[in-house]
């Protein structure tokens, strides 16, 4: 049992105590050393199971902090059991003969006679309302499970409350999964990792202060010790002789580097390695192999995948679901959520890192990790016939199957680095060629871009029509990805290479791709690709080509057409699936919202997220939510419009999605003026533009028209000067930076400071053909919009000329743009 709230009642008979001052309660709890930093609600938690639970067994990974936690809980619940509350360690019992002899011991009891230490033990306890806490059960869990069974039996006012690596199994016991730390920080506060390391590296080096940069650098450190208390406090000792930064960039070897606990502590919590080799020494063989062969797998695995992967000599098919259940038991691997109606497991990264390093090296992890590619590729290969059914009554289990696949994508990487690492490139292509659907519709192209190069690079002897595929989908990968430079080359290598090796899926999808790009011949190509993808019985690509010709004829202007095309899509994918009828949905949504019905938009995209739920598809969820953000902020809704296109550019951001997160950058520079913010507005809209033209993004319908609105308007309030200098500050952002500038709240009195510092003048003369150009006309007295109009050119693009030449100058005014041409150039002309 996982954390199961019962009530307050005993927090209220214990603060009812409290205040009247009746805690007196004979105990041997040790005085805590050190402050208890965090755990606030687990305690709460604990403290109402204990009111209803008879035993309660935290359960955890070495270092975890079950002992600290238990020990708290007694301490806070001894008001409520007048008779005593009792700790009895185990750490150094070796013998479980000796068990009995040593909870008598820790309780003060002694046995007479003929009474063995047992029986003592249970008449010492028997009439009396007592908590007893046995610590560090693992090493001797089936001797504690009999003695507790015993106790439990016998002693009807007793509670137990046990630590433990595993449940101890007995009658009435509840088990509680200790947690990690939490790393993340609230609104109002560090996160309790971080407020654990300050606090005892504070202890470590008294003369420490902490700033706002170096709690930074302390929550990615947390973040990387996995919210291990033991490993924090580890690391905090060593702030002694090493640089927060210094400790993380060690953090390859850590158990090497962690190996500074208190000397008083016991052997096994003195070191990292000593925590996790304690937990390790006391597996059996079988266990042992499955712990070790399990690392193969990267950020999780299902059961079908341990057993395709972790069998040969030592451990059978049939033995690996009761292995892997001991293991989850005794806490070194996490039994996560549920994926596609299967449980996901995983270690913590440091018992990974332990069992890592005992695989054989050789042909042993070759082995391993060759069973493991050949399971990704089954998986693919197994997603990608599902997709490729296109039947309703299917659409369930292609939602299963991929989310599994699409949880499992660290695994697909490693996977697919071992077969280019290995030269089995066709392999490595076959997985991205039958995932190619889902690679698109994800979202997720960043590493699989990385990766398809790689396994393209060394495609030679490949055969050309798997080649032309993978091709094929680099292409759409740049388009959506707003990389526009190589797609038409890519697109047309790929057409020579699937017609040479009759591969009609990718012939198919590179003429769609040329179609966005080549207006020539391309409704012809458009017909071909629709007969390709009947040939191949292919209805993802006829369903590709459908969204293709509708959003050609919407970037045209020509607009019933498209319509009527996103209308035919949605028809030909009601029986198919849920993800074409989301595509057509969002293009039906765009195209109301571009004529103003923004309640019509509003249904469209908020239909399409519910299409999208069962799948996460996150290319189309991201056009929803930039959708309803953009009308947000069209009717003034200030809160929604942010709640939207932050969890938009969050999603972009990182996946790859340049054209689609630069986009959104000027979005927010919106949300900006519309608040007021026009400091704000102007450094998030110099910063889009900038971006823009550095990444090669084509600019938007109506992105000229939006960024010269917001500079009017910061005109109007602070003055060309200021404007031009916040301008400046916008373009020298870097991505990283503009990324988290647009997603930071905004301040509350609209200060000013400068982000970053302006680019400085360079010498005279260093413009550019254009940028003098456009100068001479500034000295004409021209606005930006006037500039725009004399040279057919946008008004984002002036106001990006601009910045540039006040930017090289190094001026702040127009005024003194137009005095330097008068004195360099010999006066504005005409």
């Amino acid at each position: 049992m996982r954390r199961t709230v019962i009530g307050g009642t005993l927090r209220v008979m214990l603060q009812r105590q409290i205040h009247s001052g009746t805690v007196n309660a004979p105990s041997n709890l040790p005085v805590e050393a050190n402050a208890f930093i965090g755990r606030a609600s687990d305690v709460g938690e604990l403290l109402d199971l204990l009111a209803a639970a008879r035993a309660v067994t935290l359960c955890g990974s070495g270092g975890i902090g079950k002992t600290r936690l238990a020990l708290r809980v007694a301490r806070e619940a001894a008001a409520t059991f007048a008779d005593g509350v009792w700790l009895v360690e185990l750490a150094d019992v070796d013998s479980g003969g000796r068990l009995a002899e040593h909870v008598a011991m820790a309780l003060g009891v002694t046995a007479y006679g003929a009474v063995d230490a047992t029986q003592a033990v249970v008449s010492a306890l028997a009439c009396g309302r007592q908590l007893v806490v046995v610590d560090n059960c693992e090493h001797l869990i089936d001797e504690c499970a009999r003695l507790c069974a015993r106790l439990l039996a016998s002693c009807p006012e007793l509670r137990l409350l046990a630590t433990s690596r595993e449940p101890l199994r007995v009658q009435g016991e509840t088990v509680w999964r200790v947690p990690p730390l939490s790393v993340t920080a609230t609104a109002d506060a560090r996160s309790d990792a971080v407020r654990l390391f300050v606090d005892r590296a504070g202890a470590a080096r008294p003369d420490a202060r902490w700033n706002g940069a170096d709690g930074e650098a302390v929550a990615a450190l947390c973040a990387a010790l996995e919210g291990i208390p033991l490993a924090i406090e580890l690391a905090a000792a060593m702030t002694r002789v090493l640089s927060v930064e210094q400790i993380t960039a060690r953090l390859c070897d850590r158990f090497h580097l962690l190996t500074n606990g208190a000397r008083t502590a016991p052997a096994r919590q003195r070191t990292l390695l000593a925590t996790v080799e304690w937990s390790y020494r006391m597996l059996t063989g079988p266990q042992q192999l499955l712990l070790r062969r399990l690392t193969v797998f990267r950020g999780g695995w299902t059961l079908g995948m341990a057993e395709r992967v972790c069998t040969s000599p030592g451990l059978r098919v049939e033995q690996v679901l009761q292995t892997l259940t001991e293991l989850v038991d005794k806490s070194l691997v996490l039994a996560d959520e549920l994926i596609g109606e299967e449980v996901r497991y995983r270690m913590l990264e440091t018992v990974r890192d332990y069992a890592r390093q005992l695989l054989p090296p050789g042909a042993g992890d070759d082995g391993l990790r060759q069973r493991h590619l050949l399971c990704l590729c089954e998986m693919a290969a197994h997603g990608g016939e599902l997709i490729a059914q296109r039947s309703r009554s299917t659409w369930p289990e292609v939602c299963r199957q991929m989310s599994i696949i699409d949880a499992m994508q660290p695994n697909l990487y490693a996977a697919m680095g071992y077969a280019i690492a290995t030269g089995q490139i066709e392999r490595g292509l076959r997985v991205c060629t039958d995932l190619h659907w889902a690679i698109i519709s994800g979202g997720r192209f960043d590493e699989y871009v990385r990766l398809l190069d790689r396994l393209l690079e060394n495609a030679a002897a490949a055969p050309p029509g798997l080649v032309g595929e993978a091709l094929a989908l680099r292409a759409a990968l740049c388009y959506f990805g707003g990389d526009a430079g190589p797609v038409v080359e890519l697109a047309t290598r790929s057409l020579s290479l699937s017609r040479l090796g009759g591969n009609r899926t990718g012939e198919g999808l590179a003429l769609i791709v040329l179609s966005m790009f080549e207006p020539r011949g391309a409704e012809e190509s458009l017909r071909r690709a629709f007969e390709l993808a009947r040939e191949a019985d292919d209805g993802y690509l006829e369903a590709f080509a459908l969204y293709a010709q509708a959003m050609r004829a919407q970037l045209a202007g020509r607009l019933r057409e498209a319509e009527r095309g996103y209308l035919l899509l949605l028809d030909n994918q009601r029986d198919a699936n849920d993800w074409g009828m989301a595509m057509a949905i969002i293009g039906l949504a765009e195209l109301a919202h571009g004529r103003g019905d923004l309640a019509a938009a509003m249904d469209h995209y908020e239909h399409a997220q519910r299409l999208l739920d069962t799948l996460d598809y996150r290319g189309e969820r991201i056009r929803c939510l930039n959708g309803l953000g953009r009308i947000a902020i069209e009717l003034g809704d200030v809160e929604t419009a942010r709640a939207r296109l932050a969890e938009s550019l969050s999603l972009s951001s990182g996946l790859g999605r340049r054209a689609t997160a630069v986009e959104l950058v000027g979005a927010f520079a919106e949300l900006a003026c519309l608040e007021g913010d026009h400091c704000r507005a102007v450094r998030l809209a110099g910063a889009s533009a900038a971006l823009r033209q550095r990444m090669g993004v084509a600019e938007g319908a109506g992105v000229g028209t939006r960024a010269e609105a917001i500079t009017a308007a910061a005109r109007r309030e602070l003055g060309e000067p200021m404007v031009a200098r916040l301008w400046s500050e916008g373009v020298t952002l870097p991505w990283a930076r503009t990324v988290e500038y647009a997603l930071s709240d905004p301040p509350s009195g609209r200060p000013v400071p400068p982000l970053a510092e302006p680019v400085r003048a360079a010498p005279a003369g260093v413009l550019t053909e254009r940028e003098r150009e456009i100068a001479a006309l500034i000295a004409r007295g021209l606005s930006n919009r006037a500039l725009a109009d004399e040279l057919v050119i946008s008004p984002a693009t002036v106001a990006r000329h601009v910045s540039n030449i006040l930017a090289k100058l190094g001026f702040t005014s127009r005024i003194q743009v137009a005095a330097w041409v008068i004195e360099h150039v010999g006066g504005p002309r005409g």
